[in-house]
């Protein structure tokens, strides 16, 4: 994400309000916690008044394979800052599952990631293009930088401890610092997470039938560079059906209520969350929208019940 001032630009890493829904993005240590395979895709349309849209995708595919006593994903992430930037991680990841105690268990995750960032320099307008009389474009007098794209290597790390009714974990992300600047040798920041929370299973009976009702508080604290955010938030889950309402804020005053609704099957996912900024950036409709799918397969193959993730589904 980019984020303008008069004086300056700085750079932070996507933002995704369906955590869980993305798990291997929010820390590579998850992959494999699921009972079966599983593909998830995102998609995120972030408006900027006067600059465009942030339109970001992500999709990942992930399973549970006891040979390697883990489990294996993989992550690509896209970002399109209207037509001018484009960013893409592609990446693979492994995850090891241990038992520190009976009732408790620990993974450990590695995500290696091929950075690529290309600057559609044709698409950007600069001062000097335009005449101060007329007001209409003239041929620019800015040379180019000397790339127009980047590539690098760029590695993460998380661990995860859980049981059958808590979880929480530490991911660091960009231990490489890969460049982040076409016209310097800035590096993209370190952006460490973490994570906890807990869904609590609470009986009810409707129509003289026993449904299954959750409630999951959950909170994120996320650092990189000068930015620190803090997002806290709960699910309710009565089967088949997710709400959630979550509140988002960091240290320059930026606010966020972020509504979600969510269907879940045995063998899919679909959410939508939306992002009600106070911060003046957008109102009404234009607000950011997300969109999760998930979808599992071949579960009836996969007995690893016991290992299994009990944290939300979005």
């Amino acid at each position: 994400m980019l984020t303008y001032s008069p004086l300056y630009i700085s750079c932070q890493d996507a933002i995704f309000s369906q955590f869980y829904a993305n798990p291997l993005y929010l820390n590579p240590a998850i992959a494999g916690t699921d009972v079966c395979p599983s593909l998830h895709s995102n998609h995120r349309n972030h408006p900027y008044p006067g600059f465009g849209h942030l339109a970001t995708f992500s999709a990942s595919y992930q399973r549970p394979w006891e040979a390697v006593s883990g489990g294996i994903g993989f992550l690509i992430t896209s970002e399109h800052f209207g037509q001018k930037i484009r960013q893409h991680f592609i990446g693979g990841i492994y995850s090891y599952h241990t038992k520190l105690t009976r009732n408790l268990n620990m993974n450990f995750g590695v995500n290696a990631s091929y950075l690529r960032r290309d600057l559609h320099w044709d698409n950007l307008v600069f001062p000097d293009q335009y005449d101060p009389f007329s007001n209409e474009l003239i041929p620019t007098s800015e040379t180019l930088p000397e790339k127009l794209w980047i590539n690098a290597l760029d590695v993460s790390a998380g661990v995860l401890f859980y049981n059958e009714n808590f979880f929480a974990g530490l991911a660091t992300h960009h231990l490489t610092q890969p460049q982040k600047s076409f016209f310097s040798d800035k590096k993209l920041p370190i952006k460490t997470t973490l994570h906890a929370g807990t869904k609590i299973p609470v009986e009810t009976y409707y129509r003289m039938s026993r449904q299954n009702f959750y409630v999951s508080p959950n909170i994120i604290l996320q650092h990189q560079h000068n930015f620190f955010r803090t997002s806290y938030g709960t699910y309710f889950e009565f089967e088949p059906i997710t709400f959630g309402v979550w509140f988002r804020q960091d240290f320059k005053e930026q606010k966020t209520l972020i509504f979600l609704l969510g269907l879940h099957r045995e063998d899919y996912k679909i959410g939508y969350s939306f992002d009600h900024s106070f911060s003046g950036y957008y109102t009404g409709l234009a607000g950011v929208h997300e969109i999760s799918v998930l979808l599992k397969f071949n579960c009836e193959k996969y007995k690893l019940e016991n290992k299994i993730l009990r944290c939300p589904n979005f």
